[in-house]
């Protein structure tokens, strides 16, 4: 790669990365260029030639995050032995959470961003498209634990919407906390209530054939 495209690539990364501090720390509104250029450590020239704008950095920045997102859900749920339907969606959850708790400057602009995350009101280019594709992946697997039988009797909206405001409810805690718990025993204890949460209970007769039927015998 010539030198000056080297530079170039270079002079992006420490823009995004400055770009996401600032914009975790004030929001998007209050993020400055002149902010992301001083805490990047290169000229204000520097940042407009490595982006258009604000609004540039923010879309970089979000098909960057969540490129990486989805290849972390896809590693962590692919393959035979993932598990039922229910376990892959716990999975990917789970993944998501533990990406978020990782890069937890970009999960604080997304708690900034938005208060809710059930809905893509309030998000703004590339990242109210990839948020609408998150919410349909999760629907996705919410349906195929439902196609499963392993769901509870909840429609895929309100199961759907169980999921991602337990995600935002455990991760925001977190952060206002001061990340006080290890972020891996904030993961699993996400998981566990949204396992409970979501899972169907067996009926009586069902109950009584594991307890004392055909199945305990297996």
């Amino acid at each position: 790669m010539p030198v000056a495209a080297e530079r170039h690539t270079l002079h992006r990364e420490l823009v995004l990365a400055a770009a996401e501090r600032e914009l975790a720390r004030v929001g998007f509104a209050g993020t400055k260029m002149t902010a992301i250029a001083q805490a990047a450590d290169v000229s204000l020239a520097t940042v407009y030639k490595a982006f258009a704008g604000k609004d540039d950095i923010w879309d970089a920045l979000h098909a960057q995050r969540m490129a990486a997102l989805v290849a972390e859900v896809d590693e962590q749920v692919g393959g035979s032995d993932a598990g039922s339907p229910l376990e892959r969606l716990l999975a990917g959850i789970a993944a998501v959470a533990g990406f978020l708790t990782a890069h937890d400057a970009y999960l604080e602009l997304n708690l900034r961003a938005s208060s809710g995350w059930l809905t893509t009101a309030g998000s703004t280019g590339v990242q109210r498209t990839v948020w609408a594709a998150g919410l349909d992946r999760i629907s996705a697997g919410v349906e195929a634990a439902r196609a499963s039988g392993e769901l509870a009797d909840l429609p895929t909206r309100v199961a759907t919407g169980l999921v991602v405001s337990a995600l935002q409810v455990w991760l925001a805690d977190w952060v206002e906390a001061g990340r006080d718990r290890d972020a891996d025993a904030v993961v699993a204890d996400l998981v566990a209530h949204l396992r409970l949460v979501l899972r169907r209970l067996p009926d009586e007769s069902e109950s009584a054939e594991w307890h004392g039927g055909s199945r305990s015998q297996e």
